[in-house]
């Protein structure tokens, strides 16, 4: 039929989707690493800050940093995903 799209054409756009669809793909698992690695920093961070022999502003800076990456980090993984 002189309606249907040509085989080249139709390839071109296929190629096009697939392409779009692959670059989203690397840039969720980009954010998904950096998420994990500020998850996993921050568990480390309170970890530091709970393990201190006293409490100090320092100690108290480590655990309220680690528990903001947890939150950065969950929140990136669920705008993400």
């Amino acid at each position: 039929m002189p309606s249907d799209i040509s085989d080249e054409r139709l390839e071109r756009v296929v190629r096009r989707a697939v392409r779009a669809e692959l670059r989203r793909l690397a840039g969720r698992l980009f954010w998904t690493v950096v998420a994990l690695v500020g998850i996993y920093a921050g568990f480390g961070l309170v970890a530091l800050g709970f393990n201190a022999a006293g409490w100090s502003v320092v100690t108290t800076a480590f655990v309220v940093l680690g528990i903001a990456l947890i939150g950065q980090g969950i929140r990136t993984l669920l705008l993400k995903w």
